[in-house]
């Protein structure tokens, strides 16, 4: 009986054996290369996932979508402002969400209409556009994609007795104090860095961006004076044209990164440090508030420069400058 006993251990212990051998352990999931992926995608075209318009709208084009006659092509509203500033006047049909619930809602967007996000002055719209736009590049969510109404309700109207704080964009232009700091010599760095590892134990893009884009709302952004006084404590991005970053100039000691591809895993995306505050500036702040948020949801402590060098330089600006309604547009707003 004994021989009996341990000949049926020794077949049920094989039998466990074959088994467990038989059994894959799951699949590790590289979470940090699937939205890498669809940031390789999205940044280097830096268009809209399906139609593959522009990701900023003018007023100008806004007021003639919603003037036209022809409701099918209307845009999905998202006010990103304060719920008080919303009650206060906000552009008919538009919708009223908090950013630090935009994870929460990506599943409830609408994927047959463009959706066009709307806040003060740009910056936390394009934040909720990269966001958006980056989860329109998984399949299941093909249509979903958004635009930055350029300027934000600064665009509208600049008169706060009809929508308040609609001065923010005028009240941010600079004075010029920072444009004698500016550098015109190039920064060069050939130092690369581990990517960051990404641990939210999702499987999807779409999952893992709502599981990263709750810490990225957090402290996203940085205003001028504050870089300008402490350059050393910052890896800075210059996000424009190689020939602009010598003239005029940039930030004492930032980086040039060229829009549309230096950012990408197989470009220079190795050189951002991970032990170091990011900062991205662009012209208006309206791009860097795309790519920092971006940069954040993968790992990286980046923060977007506020208004861009619209905020420490206006007067030589290379590119884009704010200002303010050329027409009456008041009469979209309820």
């Amino acid at each position: 009986m004994k021989h009996k006993n341990f000949f049926l251990t020794v077949c049920l212990l094989g039998a466990l054996a074959v088994m467990c051998g038989c059994v894959q352990p799951p699949e590790e999931i590289d979470e940090f290369a699937i939205l890498a992926a669809a940031g390789d995608a999205y940044f280097t075209n830096y268009t809209t996932p399906s139609t593959g318009v522009s990701p900023n709208i003018a007023i100008a084009d806004l007021f003639q979508l919603l003037n036209d006659g022809d409701e099918s092509n209307d845009p999905y509203l998202i006010d990103w402002r304060s719920a008080e500033d919303f009650a206060a006047g906000h552009i008919q049909g538009a919708v009223n969400i908090a950013l630090g619930d935009l994870g929460s809602k990506i599943n409830e967007l609408p994927t047959d209409q463009m959706i066009v996000n709307v806040c003060y002055t740009g910056q936390t719209a394009s934040f909720a556009t990269a966001v958006i736009n980056l989860v329109g590049q998984q399949d299941e969510f093909a249509g979903l994609e958004a635009r930055n109404l350029k300027f934000g309700m600064c665009s509208v109207t600049n008169d706060t007795s009809i929508v308040p704080k609609t001065d923010k964009w005028v009240n941010a232009v600079a004075e010029d104090e920072f444009t004698d700091s500016l550098e015109q010599t190039a920064n060069t760095t050939d130092t690369e860095y581990e990517f960051p590892a990404i641990s939210s134990d999702e499987t999807t893009l779409a999952g893992i961006i709502a599981a990263q884009v709750d810490d990225a709302v957090s402290d996203w952004s940085i205003d001028a004076a504050t870089v300008f006084a402490n350059t050393d404590d910052y890896f800075i991005i210059n996000y424009w044209p190689e020939d602009q970053y010598l003239d005029p100039g940039h930030i004492p000691g930032a980086y040039q990164f060229s829009p549309k591809g230096s950012l990408a895993t197989d470009a220079d995306l190795n050189l951002l440090p991970t032990d170091q505050t990011i900062v991205v500036y662009c012209y208006t702040g309206q791009t860097s508030a795309q790519v920092a948020p971006y940069l954040r949801m993968l790992g990286y402590d980046a923060k977007s420069l506020l208004f861009g060098v619209n905020g420490f330089a206006f007067e030589v600006c290379p590119g884009t400058t704010y200002h303010g309604p050329e027409n009456d547009y008041t009469s979209i707003l309820e």
